[in-house]
């Protein structure tokens, strides 16, 4: 009688191993696209720190306010340019060529207005003109700086984009250290090192796609082969940038166009203190917008969903740690983050109301990039464009009628309204495509 081989009670290790090896690459995968991130947001969050100690309210919400309106400009260049690259790869990857050329043309002069914008706006809120000039060139660097980042991105040289996040943020921290060094802390220093290291984060990007090819666009790129993808593409995509900018934004433009930079200098340390997931919500979905668009393409829901909640897990991961680092620094070593003109209980609270944007946009984020990827940018302008006006409406409401502290119930308020649209939205494409 042949004897069958016993069978073991335990499940095979194959199917674990396959989880772990996947769960591995996922991991490494975030931790390298978050890396460069990372490093720029430990940067923003040491000079801003620094900047805060030693400027007057005044001045730090000058500074403040460039770090609000220039990654506006960096999200209005991605929305025109970066997705008809996006909403051009083949299933190998490649984009058109001919898309690609118009849209470094058009990155020569996207970066221009944003230089002269992000200038005139300082010079409107009274900062000094040589402040404004050094902010404004640094706006256009940054712009253009993050137009070659996304495109690195979608060739799929993720390797490259963190390298000029590294360096950017490796030249702030250097000529932080120098500034401290000399004893030497003043905008007009600040605005000078911002710029160089913005400067100094091109350089990974190459001689031949910064000169090269910029000047070759300028001879093959067409303006009006960008008209009709203006028409056809990024009007809704812009129109959804514009309106989220007003619904994430709005008490930042309001307070310091009403009451002034020094009013907003209040508002800008709580969102100081939120900076790594800030910063990691507007990084994440352009590294994974091109891999949603190739799911969608391939018809492979099981795997747009899988990351849509690896998305989201990494939001959270992020804003838990960011929560732990500001909720230590209040407690234990407040007479190192707070300076006189800055009480405490407002601190907190300011502190408290941001953390709650953020968590809410930790829900938002993943779902409009899916509905970004899957071209319906017409349904997100129509979420923003209710969504924007319900954020002004109630922001001016609370800031004329309980202050500036307040005035950030407006944006939760908008925040809330639109992830519930999102979800909505998500929810009816799934089943059209189930």
């Amino acid at each position: 009688m042949t004897i069958a081989p016993a069978i073991p009670d335990v499940a095979s290790p194959a199917p674990q191993a396959g989880r772990l090896t996947r769960l591995f690459a996922t991991a490494g995968r975030y931790a390298l696209s978050a890396s460069g991130p990372v490093a720029t947001s430990g940067a923003h969050f040491l000079i801003s720190f620094v900047f805060m100690r030693e400027m007057f309210a005044h001045q730090f919400g000058l500074f403040s306010f460039v770090l609000v309106i220039v990654p506006f400009c960096m999200s209005m260049i991605a929305a025109a340019l970066s997705l008809p690259i996006t909403r051009s790869l083949d299933r190998f990857g490649n984009p058109d060529a001919g898309i690609v050329a118009t849209s470094l043309k058009m990155n020569i002069l996207l970066s221009g207005l944003a230089a002269l914008i992000v200038s005139a706006a300082l010079l409107f809120v009274g900062a000094p003109s040589s402040v404004a000039l050094m902010m404004g060139l640094y706006g256009g660097v940054m712009s253009c700086r993050w137009f070659l980042r996304c495109f690195a991105n979608n060739q799929g040289q993720v390797k490259r984009a963190v390298a000029s996040d590294l360096i950017y943020a490796g030249g702030l921290l250097a000529g932080l250290a120098f500034m401290e060094l000399a004893q030497h802390v003043d905008l007009a220093t600040g605005a000078a090192l911002m710029l160089v290291s913005a400067l100094l984060g091109l350089a990974p990007f190459g001689f031949k796609l910064l000169v090269r090819d910029h000047f070759s666009a300028l001879r093959h790129g067409s303006l009006a082969a960008y008209g009709a993808t203006f028409r056809d593409l990024t009007r809704w995509s812009l129109l959804g940038v514009v309106l989220t900018e007003v619904t994430v934004n709005a008490h930042a433009y309001l307070v310091i166009f009403l009451s002034g930079p020094g009013p907003f200098a209040l508002l800008a340390l709580g969102q100081l203190l939120m900076r790594p997931i800030s910063l990691v919500q507007g990084t994440l979905p352009d590294i994974e917008r091109p891999v949603m668009t190739r799911q969608i393409k391939a018809d492979d829901m099981s795997a747009l969903k899988r990351v849509t909640g690896e998305f989201r897990l990494a939001l959270l991961a992020v804003w838990l740690g960011t929560i732990a680092l500001a909720a230590g620094l209040l407690l234990w070593v407040p007479d190192l983050l707070l300076k006189d003109h800055y009480a405490a209980r407002d601190v907190i609270n300011v502190t408290a109301i941001t953390a709650a944007i953020m968590l809410a946009r930790n829900f938002r984020a993943p779902l409009a990039t899916l509905l970004q990827a899957a071209g319906e940018f017409k349904a997100l302008a129509r979420i923003s464009s209710i969504t924007s006006v319900i954020s002004i409406l109630a922001t001016l409401i609370l800031l004329l009628t309980l202050g500036p502290i307040a005035s950030l119930g407006g944006i939760l308020l908008g925040e809330l309204v639109t992830w519930y649209r999102c979800h909505r939205l998500v929810a009816e494409w799934r089943s059209r495509h189930a």
